[in-house]
């Protein structure tokens, strides 16, 4: 199939529709995103908070301290410090959890601008995929009323990049299928009036008359249609 030099140069052909396609496109992808970020986001906040709560590391100074005291009895000596090494675990907890906090607020600020650009990029992007679409949809919309109208002579070509190649190829042997009958009919509507105007003399004048109005109507429908 041919493709016609020519550039669209509305990327808005079918509003409606490409608005909603676009949107359909967006919504799946955020949806995706979402459903993947606040997973992400729960499960790393939680390992963070557990790993770092002040039970945790009091669970794990406990467990030191268990195997100080193992190590205290077994050779006789006590280590002192434990006590003081809680109340510090205690507040660099608290620290730590403070300063995490503070950095996934300011990893959520970053990540907001990116969204909307993300956002917008899809947008743009789901326009421009459905202009593929939408633009031979106008196209085959504007033929068929066309053909409505008894243009035959109209076509369906798309362009390379566009969707929809192999309806644009039935469509268009549908019309040229349509043209050739036409044509056809033409030439037996010709045909017919010249058999009447020669034979007219050897008919009843009624029958005659009527053959002729008959071919007459018959050329004024198909004088209609363009091919």
């Amino acid at each position: 199939m041919t493709d016609r030099a020519h550039k669209r140069k509305h990327y808005f052909i079918n509003k409606s529709f490409q608005l909603k396609y676009t949107f359909a496109i967006a919504l799946t992808i955020l949806t995706v995103m979402l459903v993947s970020g606040v997973g992400l986001y729960v499960g790393i906040w939680s390992s963070i908070i557990e790993n770092f709560s002040k039970f945790k590391v009091s669970q794990n100074l406990e467990t030191a301290k268990r195997i100080a005291d193992y190590e205290g009895a077994r050779y006789r000596k006590g280590d002192f410090r434990l006590e003081k090494i809680f109340r510090e675990a205690e507040l660099l907890s608290a620290r730590e959890q403070e300063t995490l906090h503070n950095a996934l607020r300011s990893v959520n600020r970053s990540l907001a601008p990116k969204i909307v650009t993300l956002v917008v990029v899809i947008f743009i992007g789901g326009i421009f995929i459905s202009h593929r679409i939408a633009g031979p949809m106008y196209r085959f919309e504007k033929s068929a009323e066309a053909i409505r109208n008894g243009d035959l002579s109209v076509n369906f070509y798309v362009r390379k990049s566009d969707e929809m190649k192999h309806a644009a190829v039935n469509l268009e042997e549908m019309v040229e299928s349509l043209r050739d009958d036409i044509d056809k009919i033409k030439r037996i509507s010709r045909d017919l009036k010249t058999s009447v105007s020669s034979f007219a003399g050897d008919m009843p004048q009624g029958e005659a008359k009527h053959l002729k109005e008959m071919a007459d109507r018959i050329g004024e429908i198909l004088s209609k249609y363009k091919t």
